[in-house]
């Protein structure tokens, strides 16, 4: 199942990752697309709310490559940006995010640069944001296999 959502306005994208974070149970990993600039951190700042961290404390994770968050469940914020196409090439070496991310939630920005394997996590929401004007944004959202 494929949903898709036209964002005309930051609140709107922001209310997309509201939606998205309300229907979350723990255990999930969340991969976001899109280019810079598209909204990924906004999505991130509604999922976060949803699930009872202040929006306030989210910023891209760019040179940290990851922060953690606690709400109703742990959230793991993750950018890939700075590790870029680099990681497309790896096989070995990755962690096993699958079952080993007890109840909290991963969001990661840049996902396009991880390998495809990470795309058929059967608790992976995959999020593609793409830009079509100054201030549209077409969001769609596919889950992964076995996906409640």
């Amino acid at each position: 199942m494929i949903t898709k959502a036209n964002s005309c306005s930051p609140e709107e994208t922001y209310r997309v990752g509201e939606k998205i974070g309300s229907a979350l149970k723990g255990r999930e990993i969340i991969l976001l697309s899109g280019e810079l600039g598209a909204g990924k951190t906004l999505l991130t700042k509604g999922i976060a709310a949803a699930i009872g961290i202040d929006p306030g404390e989210i910023v891209s994770p760019t040179f940290t490559i990851m922060n953690c968050f606690e709400g109703k469940y742990f959230l793991y914020h993750i950018d890939l940006y700075r590790l870029g196409e680099n990681l497309k090439r790896m096989t070995d070496g990755l962690p096993e995010i699958d079952d080993n991310i007890d109840e909290g939630v991963i969001v990661i920005e840049w996902a396009q640069y991880l390998p495809g394997l990470y795309f058929q996590l059967k608790n992976s929401v995959k999020v593609d944001i793409k830009v079509i004007e100054e201030n549209t944004r077409e969001i769609s959202v596919q889950p992964g296999r076995a996906f409640y």
